[in-house]
């Protein structure tokens, strides 16, 4: 395994408004080599979060993240940066990522030259490769970033995150912004390109159409918990976790009422938890992640 998580928690809280909100609880998981996982549930649910804390771009509260087998979450910064050039991070809205008044190449340049030392013209052609890479045209290396379409700007993005040729990258739903042809165009970048260079990926998304077409393995996420973990092939054909079922289809969705905090965090919206007639145990234990099957995980007391 490349990337592994084990029993992550983060919680973040707000002094000024004295609230508190737990965004990951024990929250395992890992990646192959060349594999991608797919982490799939609503906004809000903590998906990011995890690509971040991966990313040591923010601490865990406990836990550990190793890279390689090593152990990365106990590292200073001074000893992360040489690591650092081995994973990176494609935005879900990539202008954040980027000055708009910054010409194309410059911002490519400004990335190159971050692990590495190039001539003039060896920085150029570098340029020129990126772009080629993703499918945008040598013109556009002379465009200011504020002029990109949204399309363009995502494969700037990507051709950003490649440009120190990066072993792990986190796409936090890098196709949510875009309309549907362009979604189809930058899927199909991404599989190309870990194709090519073996790299592995965390892909976060709500889409589990999308999820389908590019992960190997997917988790499930509600409420800052795993609900469920298998390869896609088990996850599409016998999803055991209501919440899995939901999202494959919106219209199996059960009660909507408002019930008080503990026990299953999925209860309120559970049709399992309806039909066993609201039973005692959803309310009082929190379902933990077990193997059901081989290698197929789920966090639910009636999973089937």
């Amino acid at each position: 395994m490349l990337v592994e998580a084990e029993h992550i928690y983060k919680r973040f809280v707000n002094r000024r408004m004295k609230r508190a909100a737990d965004a990951c609880v024990d929250v395992s998981l890992s990646i192959g080599l060349g594999k991608t996982l797919g982490l799939v549930g609503e906004s809000g649910c903590g998906k990011t979060t995890v690509g971040r804390i991966l990313l040591r771009l923010i601490d865990p509260d406990s836990g550990s993240v190793l890279f390689d087998g090593k152990e990365v979450t106990g590292l200073k910064e001074k000893q992360l940066r040489p690591m650092r050039k081995r994973f990176q991070m494609i935005f879900q809205e990539s202008s954040s990522a980027f000055n708009p008044r910054m010409k194309v190449s410059d911002a490519l340049k400004e990335s190159l030259r971050l692990y590495q030392s190039f001539k003039p013209t060896e920085l150029r052609k570098r340029v020129d490769i990126l772009l080629s890479r993703v499918n945008l045209s040598r013109g556009t290396a002379d465009n200011f970033i504020g002029n990109l379409s949204g399309g363009e700007l995502k494969r700037l993005d990507i051709a950003r995150a490649l440009s120190i040729d990066p072993e792990f990258i986190v796409a936090d739903e890098p196709l949510a912004l875009l309309d549907m042809s362009i979604q189809s165009q930058i899927a199909n970048l991404l599989l190309d390109i870990q194709r090519e260079k073996e790299i592995s990926l965390l892909f976060i998304s709500h889409d589990l159409r999308i999820v389908e077409m590019l992960s190997h393995t997917v988790a499930v996420m509600y409420m800052g918990r795993i609900l469920e973990y298998a390869r896609i092939s088990v996850i599409r054909e016998r999803p055991l976790h209501p919440y899995t079922r939901y999202l494959w289809n919106p219209q199996t969705a059960g009660v909507l009422a408002g019930f008080p905090e503990g026990g299953c965090a999925y209860r309120s919206r559970c049709r399992l938890y309806e039909e066993n007639g609201f039973p005692t145990r959803c309310s009082r234990e929190t379902p933990v992640l077990i193997e059901k099957e081989k290698g197929h995980m789920v966090a639910c007391h009636f999973a089937l």
